[in-house]
Parts: C-alpha cells; structure tokens; sequence
C-alpha cells in the first residue's frame, strides 16, 4: 500500500477583506512533515499561503489522484477559511466573485469519481456556517440546499469534518492548531503500537475535539463518513527531521550565544542575518540564558528582571520573532503613548524591511486597530489600556496570540495605572482555562522582593543584577563630599568639589548652587549628563542656567529640526538652550520636539551635553547619559510622597552608555551631612520594596464590575474568586486568611446594587452584566465614575445633545477631578472660568459642571479645563491658549503640557463614553459618528474643517496644519495643486517634505 499526499493551509489571503487565521498553515505542515517523516517515499506535496492560489491548488489535486492505481492510499487535507455555502478559500480568492475563485465541493467530487486509488481520506479542518471568528468567511452567496459533505461521500472515500455543516470549526489557542487537526496528530502519533485503525482512531479524535471545545467555551462536533471496505489501517506517524526541522520547540538544543545557533527554532535567515549586524557579538549572558535554562524560544513564559540596557528587550524580541515564525501573532505592551511610537518606529526599521508587518495600537488618529481585529498583522505595539480594550471588545484578538511582553512591568504597582496592567495578566491567567495560552514574558527593569508574582502568573523568575556598564552610586551635600559606592561595592566618602565652588546663587539655597559646579566638573572630563528634575518648570529652568554659565557651542543640526509652526512660551526656551549646548525634556514639548531632543542627547556627537528632564523619561526611553543627577527625592501634585527606592533605582539606571562608557556615575543632591547619609543609607544602601498590587479594598466596585466584565455568567458565590485570581486578591488570601469571608458581606450588597442600578441582572443564583455593565465595566472608569455620566446623560435630553457637550461633561468625572489643574488660588480671578465655560459651552452645561464638586475651587478647574479644551479643537494657538488661562506668570500658569494632559484625558476617558453612550443610544449613531469626528479633533487640535487635510501624503503637525487651514486650503486636492512657492510660503523648509511626497504620489497613479 503506497501513499500519496497534498497537504493544503492557508492563513493569509490576497483580498484583505478576508479575515486572517493562525494554525491553518502550521495544520498543513505539521500534517505533512509527520507523513514525510513516517512514509518517506510518501508522494507528498505542499502548499501553504501564497503557493495555495486556486490553480495550484487544482493542479496539485489533479497530479496527485491522475497518478494514484488501485494500491494507493491517497490523502488530502485542508486547513483553512470555508465559505457557508460549502467552498474552499484559496489564497487569491477575491470576497466579490467566491463563486469564481473559490473551489466546491462538487469540483472536488468530480475530481475523486475518476481516481483509481483504493482509498481516499480526505480532512476538512474548516467549517461551512457563518458563525465567525471561526474558520469561515462570511459568504454573500445563499446557502446550498444539498449539504456540502454529500458531494465527496461515496466509496473508497473517508471524509474527516472538523464540524456539521451548522457549526464553526475553530482553532484552539495556544498550540495554533485547528481543534480537529490537533486531536489527529495527537491522536495518530500517540501509543506503542506501530500501526493504528483509522476508524478506531476518529472516535478518539471526536472525543478530544469536543472535550477541547468545551473547555474553549465553544460547541464542535466532528463528522466522520466512513464508505471503504475493510476499514484502513495507517503507521503510527513519527516526529523526526522533517517535524523537528519544522517545529524545532520539539528538540532544541543548547546554544553558546552565537546568532547562526538560532536557527534551529525556525528563525528565518534574514532574521539572523540582522541580529548578526545589529549584535556582532552574538547574544549576551542574560539572553542565552533566557534561551537555555528558561525557554523563552520554546514557548516558555518568564519573569524577566534585570537593569537598563541589560538585553531584556532582545529576549522580548526572540519570543516574538519565534512566535511568528510558527505563524502566530506578537504583541508588546507599553505604559505610553511615546514609548508605543518609539518602539513601533524601532521594530519597523528593524524588521520591516524583512517582511514582517508591525503595527500600533495607542490610541492615535493614525491606529489601525482594524488591522489587528481581522489579524493582518504579526507584531504590534499596544498601551496597556488600548490591549485591553481590543482584548476584552474582540475575542479573535486573544484566540491568535503567540506571545506577549508586557515591558515595564513594576508598573503593577502603579497607583493609577496598576489596575490596567493586573487586570490584563488577571484576563491572560484566566484564559489559560480556555485554551488561551500564549508565551507571557514581563520584562521590568527594577523590582524588589517577588513577593510571589511568579507564583501568580504560573512561570518562572529569571533575575540579574549584572549591568553592562558598571555603577558609581552615591549623595552629594553642599560641602562638595560625595558619599559613594564602588563597582566593587566597597564604601567611600570623598570631597568631590571644591567647597568655594558651591555658592548660593539666589535668595535662598538651590539646588542650582551645586549643579552648576558639578556640572562644569563633569563637561571638563566630557561626559554627558542627564539632571532629574520633580517638576517640568525645574527642569527648563535647569538647562536654562546651565546654557549660561557653561556656554557650550550651539546644536544647530537640533535647532534646525525643530517645529516652526504653533510654538509655545517652552518651544522658544528650548530654542534658547539648544543656541548653548544644553536641552530639557518634559510634557511642555511637543512630540517632534521630544523626538529631536531625544534623538540628540542620544547621539555621542550631537552636541547636547547636558538635559534637564522630569521623572518620566526614567520610563524606558532610551535617553542613557554617562552621570544622571537626581536633584530631589519627591514628587510634586502626588502629596508630596518620596520616590520609592524602586523609582530612585530606575532612575539611576539611566547611567552608563554602553560603548561609549567604561562606567556609569548616579548622584543624588543632599543639603547636609547629615541628610546625605541618610539618603545614602535609604536610597543607596536601600533595596527596592516587595512587588505590590495597586488593589485597595475601598476599590472593589472597580474591581468588580470590570472582572465581571471579562466573563460571562457566573454563580453569585464565585464572584469572590474573581476577586481573588487578581494579584491583589491572591496576596490578600495569602496574608489574611479571612479576608474572603469578611468581604463577602460587602460584596453581596454591592451585586444588589448593581442590580438595582440596572448594571447586572440574575438569574436565580447566577449572575450577569447588562449591556450597560459590560460597557461600564469595559471603560476606563472607576464604579463611581461609571455611575456618576450615566447619570449626567440621563439628565440631559438626549436628542439634543451634541457631541461637543460631552467635552465638558468628562471633566466632572472622578478622573478628571484627580489631573492637576493650575489655579490661582487666592481671591476670586479664576472665577471667571465659569464665563469662559458658559460662552463656549452654553449656560447649563456649565451648570452641569457644578455637579459633585468639592468646592468653588473644583468647579472653576472644572470649568477652566472645558475652555482650554474647546479653544484647542477650534484652533487656537498654543501660545494664545497659555496667555488667555494664566492668572499670572507665578500660579495657575497654563502651559503646553497642561493643554495636553487636559486634551489626552479628556479624549482616553470619551472612548469609554463612547461605549457606554452606544448602549443607552441603541438607535441613535448621530451623536456617535459625531464623537469619532470630535476624538481626531482633540488629538490633533483643529477645527472639524480642516481634517480633510489629514488625507495628504506626509504626516502633518498640529501649526502645518492650521496653518494650511487658515491660508484657505480644505482639501488635499487644493494642497497637491498649489504651487511649490505657495506652499514654501505657508510650510517653510517642510514643503520640500510635501513636494517629495507629491511626487512619490503622482508616480504611484501613474504606475
């Protein structure tokens, strides 16, 4: 008996109205290589992607059976997309003619009716219903009254189904197989017998499959057709070289860190080819130790602790790069917007060009999140908050994960952002009982004490506290002594400046009077140094005197990429700086700003020798300096609370630039003697605190309602365990052993509330979010939060209600209460922000704005926040803005960052409107399609009018594009068919930018 094969998967198609899978293509060719490596004189052809175009599908078909005699055994499998009139989707198959492009099940039977093979099996791992994100293409041609299996039954002919006709066939999570194929191979390579009967076989391989489903909270039910005589009997399939070459995770084996090694996991050549360039020195330490003892190219999750540039966000990148090679999907997810976009314009020059499709996710204008809801893409990068809200809105988005690296992530214990990130590894940890299982890895640069994390998340902890470049750490009073620590860490006390250096400089004593010594000492020895700073008015400050009393030559490559358009009272301070050699970064800048200063400071030879930076660039952009001077120990708008020694470690880390320094120096400013040793006992000597979870019992109708909101219908009873599967609750069980059943009381009367409320309903002793709950618990707002705009809405006449209205209405949330807005607090000047509000907004909106406020205090920042928000999207220029809104030059100045941090809360928070306002609007899309039209304007901050100019070829600033507006161009036609002077009159030196996309433009039309 001889066999001859055509193993058929498809996962991405030509038409990009097709939807794209994950396991079809690794069905075939795990399908294929255990044929290959049982039968090796098996006749066995393949045809994955691409190669699986209908003609070749046909021919591969019509060679195999035309060849086949009466002593064959012919098998053909497809893994991949039917349509719900029972056809087969090939790769070039166009959405608009399926007729045509498609192949039917009649095709197929003409094709067996003339075969001379004794038997012919044939494995359906797709599905003919229209139920998706299963295996189906929702098909536009009517259903077929004669059911699809009936065409390719008969004689000598076995038909192995993933599901009834009426069923979606689905692909299981974590292994990326489709749930029938991995019941076969498990199921055909299992035992010790040599050979196995097939039909004894499908009654094991039905059973697993609907066991599998089940657990996947799915129904499928496989279909078995069996019309040969005698049965079949088929070899027990091996895994050897041909599986083993293909799935590598099988057998890898131990790797010395050289880069050609890591072929053996199915890396790509061009792949290896760029890491050889990019890391000449193969991989380090800490990476191939990642590889050999934790697995992370074999699908292993891990905890991954270790400092600033250590390799972590390689290690990252190998489990990202393995998940896609065995055609699975990626993910990293990052704390902020400008960490998503450094890392997105890092992973698309790297691997871009390779063939690797990187996308984003973070919230911006420019996202494609449909991209990522039809699984077209490879790897992207999401915020925390944009992952979980895709996660829990779509379920596909989980189901194709391979792997994801959640960068950053000490940020658990952030008392704002924490809830984000638990409740993500709170909806990763419980999918796992689903079937959902991709590779987690938590990369973090500072964390003490594991405090069982790793315990929580089921993987294990790999930890090092090997820097690539060594610390000099130590406290530096106003004596000029330094009280440090070695690499070697041995203790000394030294005096580092002269005393006659450090003299006071202003009123009263400053941080200044030893930073410009130590500054001026530091330039001499040629090192580069960046100052920490706890509010953004210090760190300009900072490289303002530091441009005059160092005088260093002026960085005029930076000065030349700047923005011209819409600047700010901060723009032109920068500008300033830069003329001397010095920089800052803060929230005041804008984003093109950031990115030259960044780009700048990182460059050895970029001129800026000295940056002035508040404590969030201490967050993973990549900023290193030789020295990092810390000149507080706390923050400013969050009570006064001291930097936790967590913060101050990650802060220093930014110390040492590999290649360019032998070692990294950290110090922090103290007054005296004796403050300096006990800061350097604290934070020095100190060790960073036990990882902590953000949850506080006072937060559990938060955590509540967006737990339920990750599930279906559960028993009133378990609604505690949903409590207790987060970190938060996990400790607290662990620490209080009572703690469930002195909360249960209370959590018995909140689910009444919310029954009462209408957010949840029950059903006997089980219950459910409404679709008001689920939108409520799927925002971004606390439980109060939540309550508190529904309520706002209700009040309002709702078919009234302009979209523009909700602006206002946002900033009365709890959320919005807790942002610092600057206010004169004295007398009564801020007063007339209430005008401001009413002329913008009308008179009872900003009555409405009175609404649960505190004081007179919290209406006016209320109020002043509105108006600052409308003037922006209507806009105005930013310096107009700042002018207009500061009482005075000393107290409750309105800058630029302020404007955004109003504009970014206000637009994050109108998302989760957005849902809650679709649920009590069911019929009603106006107000909605004029809040998808609000959210651009308020990211980019310009009229409704002047979007249309977001359509032209060239990414456009927020001062291009007002500025085109207000010369009187609407269109991007208008622009294309200006002429080059006009524009040059308008843009400046950014013409030449347009006039080259113009052209890029009119060669692709004409191509």
């Amino acid at each position: 008996m001889n066999f001859r094969a055509t193993h058929i998967g498809i996962n991405k198609h030509l038409d990009t109205h097709i939807s794209e899978l994950t396991g079809a293509k690794k069905d075939a060719l795990a399908l294929w290589a255990l044929f290959k490596d049982t039968i090796p004189d098996c006749d066995s052809k393949l045809l994955v992607d691409k190669d699986a175009h209908i003609d070749a599908i046909r021919h591969a078909i019509d060679s195999t059976l035309s060849l086949a005699d009466t002593n064959d055994v012919v098998i053909f499998s497809f893994s991949g997309h039917g349509t719900n009139d029972g056809r087969l989707v090939a790769f070039d198959t166009n959405y608009d003619e399926l007729e045509n492009t498609t192949i039917g099940m009649e095709e197929l039977s003409d094709s067996f009716r003339i075969c001379k093979a004794r038997a012919i099996v044939i494995v359906l791992d797709c599905c003919f219903s229209g139920n998706a994100p299963a295996r189906v293409l929702e098909s536009p041609i009517s259903r077929s009254v004669r059911s699809p299996f009936s065409y390719i039954a008969g004689k000598g002919r076995i038909l192995i189904a993933a599901s009834a006709e009426n069923e979606p066939a689905w692909e299981q999570p974590g292994t990326g197989h489709g749930l029938l194929t991995m019941a076969l191979i498990d199921v055909l390579s299992s035992g010790q017998n040599e050979s196995i009967t097939l039909t004894s076989a499908i009654d094991e391989v039905t059973s697993i499959t609907r066991a599998e489903a089940a657990r996947i909270g799915v129904e499928q039910n496989p279909v078995f057709i069996n019309h040969i005589e005698g049965g079949l009997t088929f070899p027990r399939l091996k895994r050897g070289q041909y599986f083993l070459k293909t799935f590598p995770d099988f057998d890898a084996p131990q790797i010395s860190g050289k880069i050609d090694e890591l072929s053996v996991y199915g890396i790509s050549e061009h792949v290896l080819n760029q890491w050889k360039v990019q890391f000449p020195d193969g991989l380090n330490e800490l990476q191939t130790e990642a590889v050999n003892k934790y697995g992370v190219l074999q699908g292993q999750s891990a905890l991954v602790v270790a400092p600033t540039s250590s390799g972590k966000t390689l290690v990252g990148e190998l489990a990202a790069i393995r998940a896609i090679a065995q055609g699975e999907k990626a993910v990293f997810l990052l704390p902020y917007r400008a960490l998503v976009n450094e890392k997105y314009e890092t992973l698309t020059d790297t691997y871009g060009p390779l063939g690797i499709r990187i996308t984003r996710c973070s919230g911006d204008y420019t996202d494609n999140s449909g991209l990522i809801l039809s699984g077209q893409y490879d790897l992207a990068v999401f915020t925390y908050e944009m992952f979980l809200n895709l996660a829990l809105s779509s379920r596909s988005v989980l189901s194709q994960l391979g792997m994801v690296a959640l960068d950053e992530g000490q940020f658990i214990t952030d008392p704002n952002r924490g809830i984000t990130v638990e409740l993500i590894l709170t909806l990763l940890i419980q999918g796992r009982q689903r079937g959902i299982t991709p590779q987690l890895l938590i990369l973090s640069a500072v964390i003490g004490s594991i405090n069982s994390f790793d315990n929580w998340l089921g993987c294990r902890c790999l930890i090092s506290s090997k820097r690539p470049v060594p610390l000099i750490e130590g406290v530096l009073d106003r004596s000029g002594t330094l009280e440090y620590v070695d690499e070697e860490g041995q203790t000394h006390v030294e005096t580092f400046l002269p005393h006659y250096s450090i003299q006071q400089r202003r009123k009263k004593p400053s941080a200044q009077d030893i930073i410009v010594p130590l500054a001026k000492q530091l330039i001499e020895q040629n090192e580069k140094m960046l100052i920490f700073r706890n509010q953004r008015g210090s760190a300009e400050g900072c490289a303002s005197y530091l441009a005059t009393d160092l005088d260093l030559p002026t960085v005029q490559d930076a000065l030349d990429e700047l923005p011209n358009h819409d600047l700010s009272s901060t723009s032109r301070r920068l500008r300033e700086c830069l003329t001397s050699g010095t920089a800052f970064h803060n929230a005041n800048l804008q984003r093109n700003e950031r990115r030259v200063v960044e780009k700048y400071f990182r460059d050895p030879a970029g001129g800026i020798a000295a940056l002035g930076a508040t404590t969030t660039l201490a967050a993973g952009i990549n900023t290193p300096a030789s020295t990092v001077i810390l000149a507080e120990t706390k923050f400013v708008g969050e009570d006064g609370r001291e930097f936790t020694i967590a913060e101050y470690k990650n802060m220093v880390g930014r110390a040492g630039r590999l290649g360019y320094n032998e070692t990294g120096k950290a110090i922090l400013l103290a007054e005296s003697g004796f403050e300096r040793e006990n800061l350097f006992r604290k934070y020095v000597l100190g060790k960073p605190e036990p990882i902590e979870s953000s949850f506080k019992e006072e937060d559990i109708p938060t955590w509540v309602i967006r737990l339920l909101s990750q599930t279906g219908r559960v028993h009133t009873d378990e609604v505690i365990t949903l409590l207790l599967s987060t970190f938060g609750g996990f400790l607290l069980a662990k620490q209080n052993p009572g703690w469930d059943t002195r909360i249960t009381p209370k959590l018995h009367s909140l689910l009444t509330r919310m029954i009462d409320l209408g957010l949840a309903e029950q059903d006997g002793d089980f219950l459910q979010l409404t679709l008001l709950g689920k939108a409520c618990g799927r925002s971004s707002l606390s439980f109060e939060s939540a309550l508190r705009l529904v309520e706002l809405l209700r009040q309002r006449d709702l078919a009234t209600l302009k979209a523009v209205d909700l602006l206002a209405l946002v900033q009365v949330l709890q959320e919005s209460d807790n942002i610092y807005t600057p206010l004169f607090k004295r007398g009564q000047s801020e007063n007339k922000r209430v005008m401001d509000a009413s002329t913008r907004y009308g008179r009872d909106i900003s009555e409405l704005l009175q609404r649960f406020a505190a004081d007179n205090h919290e209406y006016w920042a209320r109020c002043k926040r509105a108006a600052v928000i409308w003037d922006w999207i209507h806009g105005t220029p930013v310096e107009t803005i700042e002018q207009d809104y500061s009482a005075n030059p000393y107290a409750g100045r309105i800058s630029y960052g302020d404007i955004i941090r109003f504009t970014d809360n206000t637009r994050f928070h109108l998302r989760s409107t957005h849902q809650i306002i679709s649920v009590i609007l069911l019929e009603d899309h106006r107000l909605l399609e004029e809040l998808d039209i609000l959210l651009s304007q308020l990211e980019l901050g310009c009229p409704m009018d002047a979007l249309p100019l977001l359509e032209l070829p060239m990414p456009l600033e927020r001062g291009q594009l007002l500025a085109l507006f207000n010369a009187g161009f609407a269109t991007t036609e208008e622009v294309l068919n200006a002429t080059t002077d006009q524009l040059k009159n308008i843009l400046g030196d950014a013409a030449s930018l347009l006039e080259a996309a113009r052209i890029d433009s009119a060669i692709s039309t004409n191509q």
